[in-house]
């Protein structure tokens, strides 16, 4: 029962992270927060504050693109907070497993569905360059963008991001065929299937 209360804290945080209803997803995820160690008992802040440090370690993640070391940081720090509350390992990881594995699964559903971290890179591009062409993020036709074509990774694509095509590019939503790729990489077109964008790390010519 536990380890399904815990599962709903980590949805709601996808639902925050991920789509428009951070409202819903931040009053899920505190809700659940609440019930779980309601019900598992606490004797102390400490193990509390450890599992909310974590939590907001991995949000901040995030933002921080390619910086891996804050969301380690808060998987960790939640992994101790759950110990420290159960007192047994095996409970722990039973509990924390259960919650990863159907998280993952909403995190793909919600990802087929369109949702992505677009808005939050475009977050992080707008803090750390006011005058970046992020706000000018289109899908012209004065642009034609086909198989093959080749740019550079404006963002972390996690699997989704901004690419650029060419010195004077806008910047364009894209999606990843090989999971995370990481800011100023280059890549090139795989697909384009209606406003949907494909690309993958560009291949090097062989002779």
């Amino acid at each position: 029962m536990e380890g399904i209360i815990l599962t709903f804290v980590f949805l709601g945080l996808a639902l925050f992270v991920l789509t428009p209803r951070k409202t819903i997803g931040a009053t899920i995820s505190a809700l659940s927060f609440t019930g779980y160690f309601y019900l598992v008992g606490v004797n102390s802040w400490i193990p509390v504050a450890l599992f909310t440090v974590g939590l907001l370690l991995i949000v901040l993640e995030v933002f921080i693109p390619d910086f891996g070391l804050v969301g380690i940081s808060g998987i960790l720090s939640i992994v101790l907070g759950l110990y420290w509350t159960l007192g047994d390992l095996t409970q722990t990881i039973q509990d924390l497993s259960i919650a990863i594995v159907i998280t993952a699964a909403m995190v793909v559903y919600l990802i087929r569905r369109g949702y992505s971290l677009t808005n939050v890179n475009k977050l992080v591009l707008q803090s750390t360059d006011p005058g970046s062409k992020a706000n000018d993020s289109v899908k012209s036709p004065d642009h034609p963008i086909k198989p093959g074509l080749r740019g550079i990774a404006q963002t972390p694509l996690r699997p989704s991001g901004k690419v650029t095509f060419g010195e004077n590019s806008p910047y364009f939503d894209v999606i990843s065929s090989e999971g995370h790729i990481s800011r100023g990489t280059p890549i090139e077109v795989e697909k384009v299937s209606a406003t949907k964008i494909v690309v993958r790390r560009q291949r090097s010519l062989t002779f």
